[in-house]
């Protein structure tokens, strides 16, 4: 499996997390449109964030195949907000995996 498909799959496996743990939304917030200015500052936040601005990057990212400048680590974050939720062990550990693919 090429390093794309396995990001992919990785970020599908996310998405169904998100939609059995409730953190799926059906509408894009306004705020993502300008989400370089948002703070992001509770669970909410950070899942709409997650859901609508990171991994549609990451699949694209994935997809242009071209060497991402500077890497970015998911987990940090997802432990400040969801490390406390015991019913997010499994999307945390999703999201360890998808951090460990290049």
């Amino acid at each position: 499996m090429t390093g794309t498909l396995l990001i992919a799959g990785k970020i599908n496996e996310v998405r169904a997390e998100m939609k059995r743990t409730g953190l799926w939304k059906m509408e894009i917030p306004a705020w993502v449109k300008e989400f370089e200015k948002r703070t992001i500052t509770n669970r909410e936040d950070f899942s709409e964030w997650l859901q609508f601005v990171y991994l549609p990057n990451r699949v694209q990212e994935a997809e242009s195949r071209q060497p991402v400048m500077e890497k970015i680590y998911i987990v940090p974050q997802a432990v400040k907000f969801f490390g406390s939720d015991i019913k997010k062990g499994k999307l945390l550990q999703l999201l360890i995996e998808l951090d460990s693919l290049s």
